[in-house]
């Protein structure tokens, strides 16, 4: 083994494989920061020459891309509430509010050194636990995958703060999301109306991006400030460096959570950040500040997301089953370079397993002191005016959205989820629970369907299911009972947590309940194999939204017929910003379809920038620059074929 080892290091440390290495984490640290490139485009593009490399080579070029691709996608995240990729939309939970705190800089500090510990961690659980962990993931069934699931989505009830109901709900909103497409067991086509679009579903970039992301531009623009509230950056890396270390507990924990996410084939290692975020609301005291900033919120996800790199390793050495999308392009140019997984890596070429190993180790330090080394340089775009980031993002986040499919759809899709998620925001209502529901859907209904044609009701009887159910009621009633102990403590003065507190939540839950219902209705009509999942999502959903009906109504009946109180001269400017940036939207997305990307890309960021204040050279650079990021990136790098505008159709059809 000793001797293996070595011969795996210097493998890796010769000239050539060293060189590609590096060049390796530099591309990777450089996509991963632009939201709509990301790294799996990168190994899409370099897929091709890596099976001209020798062996050592291949490993350090294609594992130094993959192993850090979610250490510099915290960058967006952060600073904007974009997510860099599905592997860092937890951060933005806490992270954005410490950059809208000014402290920017120390939410980079404690992310890349969580990252590089649970990178590293991650190293050393694949060198240790390949004939560990091998009989272990082999023995667990559907139906055990399948309450792994469930227990992912009630411990997401926990981000909802307050309100347990309220995000349990908008998880089973989620998870009526993921039906969405033609269904995959019986080939029927599931709530897609006749569109060819909605045949595949409703993509996870696009969400992610709609919920989260433009929400905040438009909270942004209401109150027309920098992103970060002072003209400080606060506590600096230093500081983050600190934190993480002082939690290291946290960090390992969520490592661990990381790597057994990454090790379940097909349980979804995308959700490693949700998985170790809930975990840490959970299990962490003083919980309440989770949300508003709070740096564990970022040394959490960031810890998994990384370590879960070198757990989803395993099934893909051990027997050939990529644990992510990304390593299912690695492993096609691992076989063809004449790395073979399973029994015969794991004895004759088991000096490749330590090579990755070691790329691992390297890769996730120098990745991590790349990003330390621009933090503060990316910090300061915290500072920037409103009129400048408000365009620039939100052009980036809709050519983001448009390249999952280049096509309209994609962009009438990201509009409508965008309604969605500035609604959920205002009344605030959890968001992180229907994304992950999203994410999960497909497994957990995949997993439900296997066990019921396997088992039947037995499945519910196996002592991995049993034990995972108790984990699931102890995950769902635990701060359920731990919150009504602190307002029985405090006097019973708290409102109700997970009741609707408004007139405008009873309309919500009015219209999501509605959609239960439809959605119900027309699954009567399908097979029993396509319409399960559905009885079982529109009967919780219902149950929940009754429960919050009621629990409105006490509120109100507890109030008693109350006025509400007059608005101030501060809510009606910000209505009136409110109203202006919708207007900014819609204007937008018409430009958008009238005349196409190039020129809406060139002329909204000069008239934003302009008309709120920017000077004519300000925003003229800022359109340039947009504009040439647009063709030297999609137009060049990617080659983007972009849809005809109505006015581009018209000249088309011009005769002549």
């Amino acid at each position: 083994m000793l001797d293996s080892l070595l011969e795996g290091l210097l493998g890796i440390l010769q000239p050539m494989p060293l060189f590609y290495m590096v060049a390796g984490v530099i591309v990777s640290s450089v996509v991963a920061a632009m939201p709509g490139v990301g790294s799996l485009l990168a190994l899409s593009v370099i897929l091709p020459y890596s099976f001209t490399l020798q062996p050592y080579e291949a490993i350090a070029l294609l594992l130094g891309i993959g192993a850090v691709s979610n250490t510099a996608n915290t960058f967006p995240s952060v600073l904007l509430a974009v997510p860099g990729s599905v592997g860092s939309q937890a951060t933005i939970v806490d992270g954005y509010p410490m950059a809208q705190n000014g402290e920017a800089k120390r939410a980079f500090g404690a992310a890349f050194s969580a990252s590089a510990i649970g990178g590293i961690f991650g190293a050393a659980v694949l060198f240790a636990s390949l004939p560990v962990l091998r009989p272990i993931v082999l023995s667990i069934g559907s139906p055990e995958f399948f309450m792994l699931v469930v227990w992912g989505l009630t411990a997401v009830g926990v981000l909802s703060g307050s309100a347990p109901a309220k995000g349990l709900l908008a998880a089973l909103l989620g998870l009526l999301i993921s039906t969405i497409g033609i269904d995959n067991k019986t080939g029927l086509e599931r709530y897609v109306f006749d569109t060819i679009y909605l045949e595949d579903g409703i993509n996870i970039v696009i969400l992610g991006l709609a919920i989260f992301a433009v929400p905040e531009l438009i909270d942004l623009a209401v109150r027309r400030t920098s992103i970060a509230g002072t003209e400080k950056l606060g506590s600096g890396l230093r500081q983050g460096i600190r934190d993480t270390i002082d939690n290291w507990w946290l960090v390992l924990r969520c490592s661990i959570i990381g790597v057994w996410i990454g090790v379940l084939p097909g349980l979804g290692s995308t959700v490693a950040d949700w998985f170790a975020y809930a975990h840490a609301v959970q299990t962490e005291k003083n919980p309440e500040n989770f949300g508003k900033g709070d740096v564990r919120g970022v040394i959490a996800p960031e810890a998994s997301n990384n370590a879960k790199e070198g757990g989803a390793l395993i099934p893909t050495i051990a027997f050939g089953i990529p644990g992510s999308t990304s390593l299912a392009l690695i492993l096609i140019a691992f076989i063809s370079v004449g790395i073979e997984p399973g029994p015969k890596m794991l004895s004759t070429s088991v000096h490749y397993v330590y090579a990755m190993v070691w790329v691992l180790v390297i890769a996730n330090l120098l990745a991590a002191g790349l990003a330390l080394g621009f933090s503060s340089t990316f910090a300061r775009a915290t500072l920037l005016p409103y009129y400048i980031v408000i365009p620039a993002t939100l052009l980036l986040c809709i050519v983001a959205a448009f390249t999952v499919s280049y096509s309209w759809g994609d962009i009438l899709a990201f509009l409508g989820l965008s309604v969605l998620g500035m609604v959920m925001k205002h009344l605030n209502w959890p968001r992180p629970p229907l994304l992950i529901a999203v994410v999960l859907g497909q497994q957990m209904e995949t997993y439900l369907w296997l066990s019921s044609e396997r088992y039947g009701f037995e499945s519910f009887t196996r002592p991995g299911t049993l034990i995972l159910l108790v984990l699931i009621l102890l995950t769902l009633f635990l701060p359920i009972i731990r919150r009504w102990r602190e307002r029985r403590a405090a006097g019973g003065t708290e409102s109700r947590g997970g009741a609707a507190v408004g007139l405008s939540d009873l309309i919500f839950l009015a219209i999501i309940i509605g959609l239960f219902v439809f959605a119900l209705d027309i699954a009567l009509d399908w097979a029993y194999k396509s319409s399960l999942i559905i009885f079982g999502i529109a009967g919780l959903g219902g149950f929940l939204g009754i429960l919050l009906v009621a629990g409105f109504a006490l509120d109100r009946l507890r109030a008693g017929a109350r006025t509400e109180p007059k608005s101030s001269s501060s809510e009606s400017v910000e209505r009136g910003n409110l109203t202006e940036t919708l207007i900014w939207i819609v204007g937008l997305f018409v430009c958008l379809f009238v005349f196409g990307f190039h020129i809406t890309y060139f002329v909204f960021p000069l008239i934003y920038a302009r008309g709120n204040g920017a000077r004519w050279r300000t925003a003229l650079i800022l359109a340039i620059a947009i504009e040439f990021f647009l063709i030297s990136v999609f137009d060049y790098a990617v080659n983007v074929i972009w849809p005809l505008s109505l006015i581009g159709g018209f000249v088309a059809d011009f005769p002549g």
